[in-house]
């Protein structure tokens, strides 16, 4: 029979393991505001492919094949949900939905293309993103 130790023991354990999964699952639902014309839309984190800077914010690229304007900085964003384990900057302008990725090109450092979009809409990993990149992803 397990003393009163272990079984504390084992009940915070099951507790960090239950607040992960709470701090995860928040990010499922949350929103990218986007324009629309004069209204704002909102595009949630499993339809985005990849996030690239524009002149003006930011060029959202979504699984339907669009692309929407944000007013944010990449900074931000990437601030905004860096705890999101489905988002991972790769560059210093790109953010990629690591769910979303179909091919990886081999290269000095990596060429996305994503599931929805054309082969001609890619995204970059650089060697500064690179060992994050397989880490999470996999090796390519």
């Amino acid at each position: 029979m397990p003393d009163e130790n272990d079984l504390i023991n084992k009940l915070d354990e099951l507790l960090k393991q239950q607040t992960e999964v709470l701090k995860r699952l928040e990010f499922i639902n949350k929103p990218l505001f986007v324009q629309d014309g004069d209204k704002k839309k909102v595009i949630r984190v499993d339809e985005i492919c990849f996030i690239t800077t524009n002149p003006k914010g930011l060029d959202i690229y979504t699984t339907d094949g669009l692309k929407h304007i944000n007013f944010s900085s990449i900074s931000e964003t990437d601030e905004e949900f860096k705890d999101d384990p489905r988002l991972m900057k790769t560059h210093k302008s790109f953010i990629v939905n690591l769910n979303q990725i179909d091919t990886v090109k081999v290269e000095s450092g990596r060429e996305l293309t994503f599931k929805g979009l054309p082969p001609d809409l890619t995204a970059k990993v650089t060697q500064d993103y690179l060992e994050e990149f397989e880490k999470r992803f996999g090796k390519s």
